[in-house]
């Protein structure tokens, strides 16, 4: 890759946003101690700080206790000093969420809209509602610092371009450039999973943890892997996907269209077929047509006894036990979070899958492991990880980030 040269302004602005996200982190702070923090010198950081306060981005919130001399400043983040959109895009209808700095959320809407199949058309429609929804926040657009966007399936992060989402039936829709044009602000374009891995990392339960993995369980299978602190994403930017990994040769035929992926057989759709499998009995359903409401009433026919509903969740449990049980060995995560979308399905996996898992971990990578199970179907945290995007650029910033070039 032929790097381009990085001039003042653009080095200016990169230690700038640094002095943000060490305020974020730190706040209250002086001056005095950022420069010793950050090795910045006492000079710059009085004249980015100053720059920052009259941006709004900034504000001095107190008087530090004197050491002798005259009392320092106290410098915290200013929430509405700026703000992200995040949005995550499932079939029937889009979640976008307006973020202040501090990640909390201003305005949260569910938008309605078919987006399954027609891409482009797709595209544009929720560029449509973006303006609305802006106009209807009552934030002045210009404090909106970008939009970042979560999708299921393969992503390339560069292009912003959504490679196969098959819950969608989207394959090569670009979803940055028409968005950038039409909204007018930075887009940023990622996999759903790693949207949420983001909002972990930054806000959540992962914000101590540096090596963690997020898996996500509903209508597909879905993984983030942080490590060292950061989202691992392969060679292409497109890797850890955990649920087109084989579990059985010449299997179920997946979404994706190969035969004995994973997510065949612990997906919604997988816990059906499983359950048409044992001699249980629904009508006729197309995959697209399996959603909560399938899964409820299982889950409420195997609260009553019905034997095939029981042991279909108690098989899907020792599925994803074996799928986690490889992810163990391979990563030695220090926690694993199970997305809250699982819904109360996973109660009736839970003992199956320990005990999986339990079986064919090593003892060493177990030892210490952290199991965080989510019955909390709440979806916002999908939207506020899409938005942690832009904050995450925005604290900091990639020094060869095209998008901030």
């Amino acid at each position: 890759m032929q790097l381009q040269p990085i001039g003042r302004k653009k080095i200016r602005a990169i230690n700038q946003n640094m002095l943000v996200n060490l305020i974020r982190m730190h706040a209250p702070i002086s001056r005095t101690q950022l420069q010793k923090i950050s090795g910045l010198s006492q000079g710059t950081v009085v004249s980015l700080i100053t720059q920052l306060i009259e941006r709004q981005l900034v504000i001095e919130t107190g008087m530090a206790a004197s050491t002798g001399g005259r009392k320092a400043g106290l410098l915290e983040l200013s929430p509405q000093g700026a703000y992200a959109i995040g949005i995550h895009l499932m079939e029937h209808h889009i979640i976008a969420a307006l973020l202040d700095l501090q990640g909390e959320i201003h305005t949260i809407e569910i938008i309605p809209l078919h987006l399954r199949d027609h891409g482009e058309e797709a595209v544009a429609l929720i560029a449509s509602s973006i303006e609305q929804f802006i106009t209807q926040s009552g934030v002045p657009p210009q404090k909106i610092i970008g939009l970042g966007c979560g999708i299921s399936g393969p992503v390339n992060r560069l292009t912003g371009v959504s490679v196969d989402s098959w819950i969608l039936n989207w394959h090569q829709i670009s979803i940055r450039q028409p968005l950038s044009e039409r909204l007018g602000m930075p887009v940023f374009v990622e996999n759903a999973v790693n949207c949420l891995a983001s909002y972990e990392k930054l806000y959540g339960r992962g914000e101590t943890c540096s090596d963690f993995l997020v898996i996500s369980l509903g209508r597909g299978l879905g993984l983030a892997t942080v490590l060292n602190q950061g989202v691992y994403r392969g060679a292409k930017g497109i890797g850890a996907e955990f649920g087109h990994i084989p579990l059985f040769n010449n299997g179920r035929l997946c979404e994706c269209g190969n035969q004995g992926c994973l997510e065949a057989y612990v997906a919604d759709y997988g816990i059906v077929e499983t359950y048409r499998e044992l001699g249980g009995s629904l009508e006729p359903l197309q995959r697209e047509q399996v959603d909560e409401r399938i899964i409820d009433i299982l889950y409420k026919r195997a609260q009553n006894g019905d034997a095939a509903a029981i042991l279909a969740f108690h098989r899907t449990g020792r599925f994803l036990g074996l799928g986690i049980a490889s992810l163990v060995n391979l990563y030695n995560p220090a926690c694993i979070m199970i997305d809250g979308g699982a819904g109360h399905r996973i109660e009736l996996m839970r003992d199956t899958m320990h005990s999986t898992l339990e079986k064919h971990i090593f003892s060493q990578l177990g030892q210490g492991l952290t199991m965080l199970v989510d019955t909390d179907t709440n979806m916002d945290n999908w939207a506020r990880g899409a938005g942690c995007l832009v904050l995450q650029d925005f604290f900091a910033p990639t020094l060869f980030n095209k998008q901030s070039l």
